[in-house]
């Protein structure tokens, strides 16, 4: 079959427009937005049949399926059979088609003995009279109605709707990161997907046929609805509805102003679904739904049976077996699994680590029946980059369970720690690869390979080796040297404080080793070094002043991922006095909050970055470079670890000496263990 799925971008949508409003729908799916949001979620594709119409290929857990094909009523018979024959043909299994709309159901009337079709419940969209959500009159509205007044009171004077546009973005960019931080981490974890797609949105909003519309309180936009129309139902579509939940009466107010303001004669509302979330079904059934759009599975039978257990499972978003974050209690069970993929690391290791490590770790794990199967421990540290001291996080145990590797689980619990990462304003991350090749396509890159130190043989000879004690004496003398080694070393190190050195202490000892003073004739320190092994001593690392080692070049690497990139850039700053004014083009297709054009400002005390608004402001800005790159480029320069040259061979030689004027990293030490 001549059929060519490609991804949606944004460049598609006239292409695809016209197929959105050729029948009958009256689902939230019959506009091109909700396509759009839900693109990455599915990793959603489409095709174009005979010109007649617009057929989906869709993913869950590696599976695929479809939806219901967009077209003119007459021509779907032939454009299901074509998507049917696609998968039967090409695919090499039956078809499954999630989110069925009502009408092309009952249109194409499917033969019972070969269609299995079902109404799925959680999916079906809430229907309400658009007079009504607009006046929110009548008793089954007047607590609604209560509420509203009670902001409009409260607020009276301090606050304004707005119809939103792109000028618009960087305060409901704001906002969204506001609002995900406040919803927290161990909730509603498909709203990460969600966030996703609105960023996508506002980076795209001139190229959208949406309506935005927000409520500011004393200056600060508080709450943001966007919306589509769907013309043939005369019906509007909720697509996003955010407000600050600590305001009284705020969600009430922006539910009706929305509606008065951007669709103030539409019929029919339509609230999407509830994704079977009892709290989400009793909010929107408290509004009074007039009626509801339903959805359905539809699965082709082989031999008059089901052939797919998993087809069920993918009616909505919420249900999704998301990965999630193990709370205190139960981060243990991941033990199993951790022995699985890691049998070198011995009980007594295992033991100080489930003790002390995940005290203040977080665990993100992907689950299978209610069994861990792919994990990843986010280990917490704090990190100089020049005068900047940072939250960042150290990824270690990544694992998947041998049976289920190759399914995608890693690659999900990993994207979402990175972009939980960006969420939480983390500037980058870092780790030590098993192999490189695992954590490129991850944007991962090289920044330093450590060297190897080792005693000189004269010195050693002239050094006391003096174990340290668990005194606070020794703790802060120990954590005093590490922090001034490094820092006269290095720019980019973790911190070393008295506690530091307390859990470095029980590391080493859970492998049979210590820590160690190296001291002079006259007492004075020389050296930190921490040795494992019960029988032969290998050296974890050594801190020792000038003259007191040798280096040699090491094999062990860390790879580093920019995380969130207007925290990160602050850190740098110009080697000389002016400034400079950097039009910068970031391309990150793995955490889309951090792509998009910026005006990063620099001068010899610091940096800031703003979200471009248009070419009015570039035109203002004397002596503007552009510069477009990828975030993995800007990773790699900016770490010092590869040069502007070798990453820009075609960049102009004057722009080339105006970046060289920025202060990279110059040394980095990132030697932990775990």
């Amino acid at each position: 079959m001549n059929l060519e799925f490609k991804e949606i971008t944004v460049e598609d949508s006239p292409v695809m427009l016209p197929y959105y409003n050729m029948r009958k729908n009256n689902t939230c799916d019959s506009v091109f937005l909700e396509s759009f949001i839900w693109k990455e979620f599915y990793n959603v594709r489409y095709a174009i049949w005979e010109e007649k119409a617009l057929l989906w290929l869709m993913e869950y857990n590696g599976k695929c399926f479809s939806a219901m094909p967009l077209c003119k009523e007459e021509d779907l018979p032939g454009a299901f059979q074509a998507i049917q024959k696609y998968f039967n043909e090409e695919l090499g299994y039956p078809l499954v088609i999630n989110l069925a709309d009502e009408y092309a159901v009952k249109y194409l009337d499917l033969p019972k003995d070969k269609y299995f079709v079902k109404e799925q419940e959680d999916s079906r969209d809430y229907l309400y009279l658009g007079e009504s959500l607009r006046k929110l009159s009548g008793k089954k509205l007047h607590k609604k109605k209560n509420r509203l007044n009670l902001f409009l009171r409260q607020y009276e004077g301090r606050f304004e709707y707005r119809t939103l546009g792109c000028d618009d973005k960087d305060d409901m960019w704001k906002f969204l990161d506001r609002w995900r931080i406040q919803k927290g981490e161990d909730q509603e974890e498909h709203l990460d997907y969600e966030v996703r797609g609105i960023h996508d949105i506002l980076r795209n909003c001139c190229e959208l046929n949406i309506h935005m519309g927000g409520i500011y309180v004393d200056g600060r936009l508080e709450a943001f609805s966007v919306g589509s129309y769907n013309k043939i139902e005369d019906m509007a579509v909720i697509h996003i509805e955010k407000a600050n939940p600590e305001i009284p009466g705020l969600y009430q107010a922006i539910n009706q102003m929305f509606l008065l303001h951007e669709f103030p004669d539409v019929q029919w509302v339509n609230r999407e679904d509830d994704m079977g979330l009892e709290g989400l079904r009793k909010a929107k059934m408290s509004y009074n739904p007039a009626d509801f759009a339903r959805k359905y599975l539809v699965e082709q039978l082989l031999d008059g049976q089901k052939s797919y257990k998993w087809a069920e499972e993918i009616e909505n978003t919420a249900s999704e077996n998301l990965p999630e974050y193990l709370p205190q209690e139960e981060k243990k069970e991941t033990i199993p699994l951790w022995k699985a993929c890691f049998p070198e690391d011995t009980d007594r290791y295992l033991d100080y680590y489930y003790q002390e490590k995940t005290k203040d770790n977080r665990i993100l794990v992907k689950k299978e029946d209610g069994k861990i199967i792919s994990m990843l421990h986010r280990n917490p540290y704090k990190v100089h980059v020049g005068e900047k001291l940072w939250d960042v996080d150290y990824i270690v145990a990544v694992a998947t369970k041998e049976s289920r590797r190759g399914k995608g689980y890693m690659r999900e619990v990993l994207t979402k720690a990175l972009r939980d990462m960006n969420l939480e304003g983390r500037p980058f991350t870092f780790l030590m690869p098993a192999a490189e090749a695992i954590y490129r396509p991850f944007d991962f890159r090289f920044i330093w390979k450590k060297p190897l130190l080792s005693l000189k043989k004269e010195a050693g000879e002239e050094i006391e080796i003096i174990p340290v004690s668990e005194s606070e004496e020794d703790c802060k003398r120990a954590a005093e040297f590490m922090e001034k080694w490094l820092a006269e070393h290095s720019q980019v190190y973790t911190c070393r404080d008295e506690a530091y050195v307390r859990r470095i202490r029980k590391e080493l000892g859970s492998e049979d080793g210590e820590l160690y003073f190296l001291r002079g004739n006259q007492g004075e320190d020389l050296g930190l070094q921490g040795l494992t092994g019960k029988e032969k001593k290998d050296q974890a690392f050594l801190y020792a002043k000038e003259g007191c080692y040798e280096e040699r070049e090491g094999k062990t690497g860390i790879m580093a991922r920019i995380t969130a990139l207007r925290v990160f850039l602050t850190a740098f700053s110009l080697k000389i006095s002016g400034n400079l004014i950097l039009d910068l083009e970031v391309e990150d297709k793995l955490i889309p909050e951090n792509e998009g054009r910026y005006l990063w400002i620099l001068d010899e005390q610091g940096s800031s970055l703003e979200i471009f608004q248009d070419q009015q402001e570039l035109q203002a800005a004397q002596r503007t470079w552009t510069l477009k790159a990828d975030i993995t480029e800007i990773a790699s320069w900016l770490f010092g670890h590869e040069n502007l040259k070798d990453l820009w061979p075609d960049m102009p030689e004057e722009m080339k000496n105006e970046l060289e004027k920025i202060r990279t990293v110059q040394g980095i030490w990132l030697d932990e263990i775990v």
